[in-house]
C-alpha cells in the first residue's frame, strides 16, 4: 500500500507525457491510439525544447510551460498540414493504383488486426485456408496503403487491451525492481540524476544548455541532455511535497509502464496487421526482456539512455511509414514529417547516443528502400529518373549518417570500457537475451525473434526489421570484443564504448521479430485441421486461442528466471543497506538529520565519491561537489586540499565564511565502485584529531561534522 503515497506525482507525470503531445497529434488528424500512442514521444521533444526556448525568452521553468509549447505547436503544424491537406499532397508522393481498384482499408472495425485464417483476410476478399494450413498471412506488400484514421475501431480495443496488460504487467515488475516509493538507485551516476533536479527548481532553468552548470565550479557550462530532468523537474514542482527520490520513480514507473508499451505498440501497428492472438500477447513480450527496461535501472544508473530508448520504437514506426518500407502505413508523408522532428529532439535530448541508436537503425531502412526502387526500375515498375533521384537522396542520408556518427559521441576520455569476452560469446549472450551473462538465456522470447527473423527473410516483408536485429547484434559483438587497436572508439564510441547501454537495445528489435514469430504460429495453429473443424464458432474458437496464447506467453516470460533475477539486482542496487554502494543506511540518517542542524542558507563540505554529495538533493542544503565528476570552486579547493589546516592557515577560515561552509559530511573513505580519491581530499581527514572540527550529529560511523576553528 505504501506505492499509493507515489499517486499524485504518478498522475502529474502521466499527464506531461500524454497532453501535450495528443494536442500535437491530434491537430495533424491523427486519430484512436495512434494518436495517444505517439503523444508521449512527441510530449518529451516538446518538454526539452520548451525547457531550452524557456530562458531564452525570459520565462522560469514551470508546469505550464510545455503545455504552453503543446498549445502553440499543435497551431503551427495543425495549420501546415490543412494547407497540405487543401494542396493535396499531404501523402505526396502518392501511390498509383490500378484502375477500379479500392483503397486497402479493410472490413468496418478490422483495420488494424489480421482476421483469422478461415475469414477472408482484411481488405483482400481473399480465404488464406484455401492455401493450406500453414500459410504466412502477414505483412503485405512493401510500402502500404494508407489506413483511414479512425477515433475507435474493434481493431483498436485490442491494442488498447494488450496495453493494459503490459502497464499491469510492467507495473508489478518495475515496483519490485525498485522496492519502495521513496527509494532511490546506489550506483555511480544517481549523485548527478538526483541533485540536478534540485538545481533546475533552484534556477528555475532547466535548459540542456545550461543544468551542467551545477557542476562547472562558475565555469561555462557544455551540452547535456535533460530531457529526463526537465520531466522530473516538472512533478516534483508540481507535487508540492515528497521527495526528489519519489518524483524520479514516478518517471521510472511513467516511462517503463506508458512509455515504452505505446511506443512498442505503435511501431508493431506501423508494420502490419498481427492477429489478435498476437495482439494481445505483445503486453507480455515487451515487458518480459531482462535487457530493457531493468537493466538500465539496475547499472549506471542510465536514466536518459532509459528514456530515449523507450522512444526509439515511436521514431522507427514514423520512419518505416515515411520510407514506406512497411506492409501498413498510419501516417500521411507531411504527418510523420512534422511529428518526426519533434520526436527526433525528444530522443536527441533524453540522450544524444540513443538519437544515434536510432540513426544507424536507418541505415538498413535506407538500403533497403533503395534495394527495392532499383528493382522496380529495372522491372519498369517505376521511372527511372524517379528512381536515380531517390538513390541520390539515399546516398546523401548514408553520408549525413557517417559524417554524424564521427562527430556526435562523447570525448575519448569519457568512453574506457573495454573488451570483456569473446566474439562467439557475446553473439550468444545477443542472440539469446542473456545480456553480458547476467542472467540465464530468455529461451522462448530468442526462440521467437529467430523464427520472426526467418519469416521476414522467407517471406521478404520487413526484411529492414531483421537487418536492424542484425546491425544491434554486430554492435554488441563489437562492444563485447572488439580490441582497441581495430577501430573500437570508432565502432562503439557513441556508446562510451559501454556493453550494457548496447545490451538495452537490442530488444527495440527483439520484441517486434519475437511478435511476428508468435504470429506465425498462431496463424499456423488457427489454420490447422484441428481447430479448421471449429471454423464455424470462429469468435470462440479466436478467443480461446487468444487467452491460451496470453496466459501462455505471461507465464514463460513474467516468471521466468532471468526477468526475476534482473529485477532481484535492481531492487538490492536501490536498498540503503549497511554497504550501500552511494549511501549506506548510517549515511542516509545523518544526511536526513542535516536539516535539524545547518541553517538553510549554508554550505555543506563533502567528498561525493562518498556519498555526501547526496545532501543537495535530499536535504537540500548546498554543497561543495554536486557530484563526483565536478570542476571544484576555489574555495572548495581549499577545503578538499588544507580544511583540516584551519587552525593554521588564515585562508582556509576566510573560504569558511565566503561560502558559509561550517559544516561537513565525514562518511569514511568507502567509495562509491570501490574507488579511492583520498589524495584528493586530503583536507577532509582527521578534522577532530585535528581540532578543527566536533561532531553534532552521528549514526554508526556516519558523521555531521561542525567546524569550531573558524568561530
Amino acid at each position: 500500500m505504501e506505492w499509493l503515497s507515489l499517486v499524485p506525482a504518478l498522475a502529474v507525470c502521466i499527464i506531461l507525457l500524454i497532453v501535450p503531445g495528443l494536442l500535437v497529434t491530434l491537430a495533424v488528424r491523427m486519430r484512436g491510439f495512434d494518436a495517444v500512442a505517439l503523444a508521449p514521444a512527441v510530449s518529451i521533444g516538446l518538454i526539452a525544447v520548451s525547457a531550452v526556448l524557456a530562458p531564452i525568452a525570459g520565462i522560469g521553468w514551470a508546469l505550464w510551460v510545455p503545455f504552453a509549447g503543446g498549445i502553440v505547436t499543435a497551431l503551427v503544424f495543425g495549420l501546415i498540414a490543412w494547407g497540405f491537406r487543401a494542396a493535396r499532397i499531404e501523402d505526396y508522393p502518392v501511390r498509383s493504383r490500378p484502375r477500379g481498384r479500392k483503397k486497402h482499408a479493410g472490413p468496418a472495425g478490422h483495420d488494424d488486426v489480421e482476421r483469422a485464417p478461415w475469414n477472408s483476410e482484411a481488405g483482400t476478399g481473399e480465404s488464406a485456408s484455401s492455401r493450406g494450413s500453414f500459410r504466412w498471412t502477414g505483412p503485405g506488400r512493401l510500402g502500404g496503403d494508407l489506413v483511414p484514421a479512425r477515433w475507435f475501431s474493434r481493431g483498436q480495443l485490442a491494442y488498447w487491451a494488450s496495453f493494459v496488460i503490459a502497464a499491469l504487467v510492467m507495473l508489478r515488475t518495475i515496483t519490485n525492481a525498485i522496492g519502495a516509493p521513496g527509494r532511490f538507485s546506489q550506483t555511480f551516476d544517481n549523485n548527478f540524476h538526483l541533485n540536478v533536479i534540485r538545481y533546475i527548481v533552484e534556477q528555475h532553468n532547466a535548459s540542456s544548455l545550461t543544468v551542467s552548470a551545477m557542476t562547472a565550479g562558475g565555469g561555462a557550462p557544455t551540452f547535456y541532455p535533460a530531457a529526463w530532468h526537465d520531466v522530473v523537474s516538472l512533478v516534483f514542482m508540481s507535487t508540492g511535497q515528497g521527495s526528489i527520490p519519489m518524483a524520479t520513480n514516478a518517471m521510472i514507473v511513467t516511462v517503463a509502464v506508458v512509455v515504452w508499451p505505446l511506443s512498442v505498440l505503435y511501431l508493431m501497428r506501423s508494420m502490419m496487421r498481427f492477429n489478435l492472438p498476437t495482439v494481445l500477447t505483445a503486453g507480455a513480450v515487451l515487458s518480459g526482456f531482462a535487457a530493457f527496461p531493468v537493466l538500465l535501472m539496475y547499472f549506471g544508473v542510465l536514466y536518459p539512455n532509459f528514456l530515449g530508448i523507450a522512444l526509439i520504437p515511436a521514431g522507427l514506426g514514423l520512419l518505416i511509414n515515411v520510407l514506406r518500407v512497411s506492409a501498413i502505413r498510419r501516417v500521411t508523408t507531411i504527418q510523420s514529417i512534422l511529428l518526426g522532428i519533434v520526436v527526433a529532439l525528444g530522443i536527441g535530448f533524453a540522450h544524444p547516443n540513443a538519437a544515434m541508436s536510432l540513426v544507424i537503425m536507418t541505415v538498413p531502412i535506407l538500403l533497403v528502400r533503395g534495394a527495392v526502387q532499383i528493382w522496380r526500375a529495372a522491372n519498369r515498375r517505376t521511372s527511372v529518373g524517379v528512381v536515380i533521384v531517390q538513390v541520390i537522396l539515399i546516398a546523401a542520408g548514408l553520408w549525413l549518417i557517417w559524417y554524424l556518427w564521427g562527430i556526435v559521441r562523447p570525448e575519448a576520455g569519457a568512453a574506457t570500457w573495454g573488451p570483456a569476452t569473446s566474439d562467439t560469446q557475446a553473439f550468444g549472450e545477443a542472440l539469446l537475451n542473456s545480456p553480458l551473462s547476467l542472467t540465464q538465456a530468455q529461451w522462448v522470447l530468442s526462440i521467437l525473434a529467430i523464427l520472426g527473423t526467418l519469416v521476414v527473410l522467407y517471406t521478404r516483408r520487413n526484411v529492414w526489421l531483421a537487418l536492424v536485429y542484425g546491425v544491434l547484434i554486430y554492435y554488441y559483438i563489437c562492444v563485447r570484443w572488439l580490441q582497441w587497436d581495430q577501430d573500437r572508439m570508432w565502432a562503439t564510441g557513441v556508446w562510451y564504448n559501454d556493453p550494457y547501454r548496447l545490451a538495452a537495445l537490442l530488444p527495440v528489435a527483439a520484441v517486434p521479430l519475437a511478435l511476428i514469430g508468435t504470429h506465425c504460429i498462431t496463424q499456423a495453429l488457427m489454420g490447422s485441421a484441428v481447430v479448421e473443424r471449429w471454423k464455424h464458432r470462429g469468435p470462440q474458437v479466436l478467443g480461446v486461442v487468444s487467452a491460451l496464447t496470453v496466459i501462455l506467453a505471461l507465464a514463460l516470460t513474467q516468471f521466468a528466471r532471468p526477468l526475476n533475477d534482473m529485477v532481484n539486482a535492481s531492487y538490492w542496487s536501490y536498498y540503503a543497506s549497511e554497504d550501500a554502494q552511494l549511501v549506506d543506511s548510517d549515511e542516509l540518517d545523518v544526511i536526513h538529520h542535516i536539516d535539524d542542524y545547518v541553517p538553510d542558507k549554508d554550505t555543506v563540505i563533502v567528498n561525493p565519491w562518498t556519498g555526501g554529495a547526496l545532501a543537495y538533493a535530499l536535504a537540500d542544503r548546498h554543497v561543495t561537489a554536486a557530484h563526483t565528476l565536478y570542476t571544484p570552486t576555489d574555495n572548495a579547493k581549499i577545503f578538499d586540499g588544507s580544511l583540516n589546516q584551519a587552525n593554521q592557515d588564515p585562508k582556509v577560515c576566510q573560504a569558511v565564511k565566503d561560502d558559509d561552509a561550517k559544516y561537513v559530511l565525514d562518511f569514511g573513505t568507502d567509495e562509491v565502485n570501490q574507488g579511492d580519491h583520498s589524495g584528493a581530499f586530503q583536507g577532509l581527514q582527521n578534522l577532530e584529531e585535528s581540532g578543527v572540527a566536533i561532531p553534532v550529529y552521528q549514526s554508526g560511523d556516519a558523521k555531521l561534522l561542525k567546524i569550531t576553528a573558524c568561530d
